[in-house]
């Protein structure tokens, strides 16, 4: 794990709670830096913006949870009012890599007192940079390893100001496998945007609160980056098996909800995505744009807009459109009359989606182009 100049990653995969800063309170939780309640992701954003700081240390220093007297006032605090001491987890007097070892990697999860809530803020499509999760595959069988590209903004909307992002995150941890089913890396050095030359990151899971997930990761130095885009790491995963007596399932991670910091610790809004992969027993499903069914399925007008049909002449029983990069899209569908069903596509962008479903025994796949 290489040693850091101005760079620090952390990932921890535990249920999530809330977090942001009062000021004024006369003690210290070792690892809750922005004294909230809780040690969570956004933590390490308070911790990326004193790195490096200097002040009087505690007289009686140690990171066990418990409440830890406060040294002599530190000559710098963040924006809300709230310390620096705050940021010093161990109490040597300076905020360095071991405050997020000893501090809030250690104590993560744990909790004191009222819990603040955290100023999480997600944004809207076309108002905010959106958040790129991108599967290498979107329809694989049982046992397929899979990375999936973590992206912040885009040439269309780049991101303003950098530096320091959490993302509370949620899984079908029941679909991955046992081991190492899901782990994420940085970007190597020099290929992230958002890096300055080296950095470490953290991966944390917790068999309590499975299909749970955070991620903080934050600049060291005091000087945000951007404008910039592009992508910042990658989760890979192992897809186990699918629920007996299915032949197909869908994994989804969700990004639920966004904190993005840039310059003077200002609050960003950005937009959350999700990554579907389906998953389907038969590899004949994977290979051909009709499946295994036996139905004949028919899906007009394609090209559609506005709303299209499918006629099949077996009864329906499961259907999912997804987008190109295998993410779920929402459908409402209706029977209209026999062995017809109408599709309401109002809304969907426009581009190429997969209709998957269930006819009779088997499983079709068809190409639809929305316009």
């Amino acid at each position: 794990m290489g040693k850091k100049t101005s760079f620090l990653v952390w990932v921890a995969s535990l249920a999530f709670s809330i977090v942001c800063s009062p000021a004024g309170a006369q003690e210290l939780w070792p690892g809750d830096v922005n004294n909230n309640g809780i040690v969570s992701a956004v933590d390490l954003l308070y911790l990326g913006q004193a790195y490096g700081s200097m002040g009087a240390p505690r007289a009686n220093p140690a990171t066990d949870w418990e409440a830890q007297a406060l040294p002599a006032p530190w000559s710098q605090s963040f924006p809300n009012g709230l310390n620096y001491a705050y940021a010093d987890c161990n109490g040597d007097g300076l905020v360095d890599d071991a405050d997020l070892d000893s501090g809030i990697e250690d104590n993560f999860g744990r909790t004191h007192g009222a819990l603040i809530p955290d100023g999480y803020s997600n944004g809207r499509p076309g108002n905010a940079p959106q958040i790129h999760l991108s599967p290498s595959a979107t329809l694989v069988q049982p046992g397929a390893e899979i990375d999936i590209s973590l992206s912040l903004g885009d040439e269309g909307f780049p991101v303003a100001s950098f530096y320091g992002i959490a993302l509370l995150f949620s899984y079908d941890s029941e679909l991955l496998g046992d081991d190492d089913g899901f782990e994420f890396e940085f970007a190597a050095e020099g290929e992230s945007w958002v890096t300055s030359p080296k950095l470490e990151y953290f991966f944390h899971d917790d068999d309590d609160n499975p299909g749970k997930a955070q991620i903080a990761v934050t600049r060291t130095n005091q000087q945000p980056q951007g404008p910039g885009f592009g992508e910042m790491g990658k989760f890979s995963i192992v897809i186990e098996d699918i629920i007996v007596g299915l032949e197909i399932d869908t994994f989804q991670l969700k990004v639920d909800s966004v904190l993005l910091i840039g310059e003077g610790f200002t609050t960003y809004a950005a937009v959350p995505d999700t990554a579907t992969i389906i998953i389907a027993r038969d590899s004949a499903l994977l290979g051909s744009s009709s499946g295994n069914s036996q139905a004949d399925v028919k899906v007009y007008p394609n090209p559609a807009s506005g709303a299209f049909h499918i006629q099949c002449d077996a009864e329906l029983t499961e259907l999912l459109l997804a987008d190109a990069l295998g993410r779920a899209v929402p459908l409402d569908i209706q029977r209209a009359h026999g062995p017809t069903y109408k599709a309401n596509a109002c809304g969907l962008l426009p581009g190429l989606y997969w209709l998957i479903g269930r006819a009779g025994d088997g499983w079709f796949r068809k190409k639809i182009v929305i316009l």
